[in-house]
């Protein structure tokens, strides 16, 4: 149980980032509505922000909640870490990623991934050239400026999430799995391009801990 809810944290990462909006359709083709999301995360160059976690079933039933913190910035440096009673932390150095569960004393290696078909969080750490080519956008406006984002792709994680701006300030971002579950990720206080320390997105296993390796 302990690594399906680790899993999900990383699927829905980080640093997921994704309100339906149903009025003021912006009546834009899919080309320009990429377009202007590129221009919203290319400017991010890091990202500094509490967050909250829910995960619901398909009946909208709670099933989980976390809280916690998240610090991203380009290229592919992340790092994510969550409250107790759920106490997990995720960094990426660009190159490796480490997944660290304190409760079991493990810590799990993998490569980091830049595949934004595989890993949605990419789009706010990685490169965005590939955008249209994974998903098909679209964007809606009211008090949000809300993009969609539909896979091309069969293998993708997810059968659609959103991401929600205030300005330039991403706000949050949902998520829906094959199963038909919901993750929404609300984002607060959050800080754009502020100087990020580098030691932020380098991990040190503790002494003790399992080292598992997933290449």
């Amino acid at each position: 149980m302990r690594q399906a809810q680790l899993n999900r944290v990383w699927h829905s990462l980080l640093l997921l980032f994704l309100v339906s909006i149903s009025t003021l359709l912006f009546a834009e083709g899919a080309a320009d509505a990429a377009q202007k999301l590129r221009e919203k995360l290319i400017g991010l160059n890091t990202l500094d922000t509490a967050f909250i976690q829910a995960v619901y079933t398909t009946e909208g039933d709670l099933l989980q909640q976390t809280s916690g913190h998240l610090q991203a910035a380009r290229p592919g440096q992340v790092r994510w870490e969550t409250s107790p009673p759920m106490e997990q932390l995720i960094v990426s150095d660009g190159t490796t990623l480490w997944l660290f569960d304190p409760d079991l004393e493990q810590v799990t290696v993998r490569p980091f991934s830049d595949d934004l078909s595989k890993t949605p969080a990419v789009l706010f750490i990685g490169d965005l050239a590939a955008l249209e080519q994974n998903y098909r956008v679209s964007v809606e406006l009211d008090q949000l400026m809300v993009f969609t984002l539909i896979p091309l792709t069969d293998d993708n994680l997810y059968e659609k999430l959103t991401l929600s701006f205030a300005g330039k300030k991403p706000t949050g971002m949902k998520l829906w799995d094959g199963l038909g579950q919901r993750t929404e990720i609300d984002f607060s206080n959050a800080k754009l391009n502020c100087p990020l320390s580098p030691e932020l997105f380098t991990f040190i296993p503790p002494e003790g801990a399992d080292i598992l390796r997933d290449e």
